[in-house]
């Protein structure tokens, strides 16, 4: 794992945020080869758990990729105007210095965090336990992408066959 994710996913979870690991890395980790840059989280929408994340972003040197002040998270009507308004589906903070560093918070289902978490994979990095989204969960995220992106449906086929155990 690059040592940027690794060091974002650490950050997290030593801070004690509660969010699930979605996207590219989580897809990685259930055991698909293919490169990703980014990290993905839902995260519990409360307000407690949403200020953390936002201190801990700006700890690592994070910003907001839009000129929309981070604390705006904090509000579910504001959450859902940027969502249905704005069509946004994610929020992403990212490291100017390291474009690279970059982490997208999805938007538009505050209840998301709870859903995935209930039968998340539990992975250890350097001691430090890491929420990842069940297959089964990452496949039905996958597929209500809209339109469809080729890296999802090619994301689905290997994910399909990791859980039937096919190994080509």
């Amino acid at each position: 794992m690059n040592n940027h994710l690794k060091d974002i996913l650490i950050a997290l979870a030593k801070n004690k945020i509660k969010f699930v690991l979605c996207g590219g890395v989580a897809v990685v980790l259930h055991g698909v080869e293919r490169l990703t840059m980014d990290i993905d989280v839902a995260v519990s929408m409360d307000e407690e758990n949403l200020y953390s994340l936002i201190t801990v972003m700006k700890s690592l040197g994070m910003s907001p990729r839009v000129p929309v002040p981070p604390e705006t998270l904090l509000s579910p009507e504001k959450r859902k105007i940027m969502h249905e308004e704005k069509n946004a589906l994610v929020y992403t903070f990212i490291d100017i210095q390291n474009p690279y560093r970059q982490v997208d918070i999805f938007l538009g289902r505050d209840d998301l965090y709870n859903n995935l978490i209930e039968d998340a994979s539990i992975i250890k990095l350097d001691g430090y336990s890491i929420p990842v989204i069940s297959i089964v969960k990452l496949i039905e995220m996958k597929r209500d992408v809209i339109p469809p992106r080729e890296k999802d449906i090619t994301d689905i086929r290997e994910l399909l066959k990791i859980m039937e155990g096919i190994d080509e």
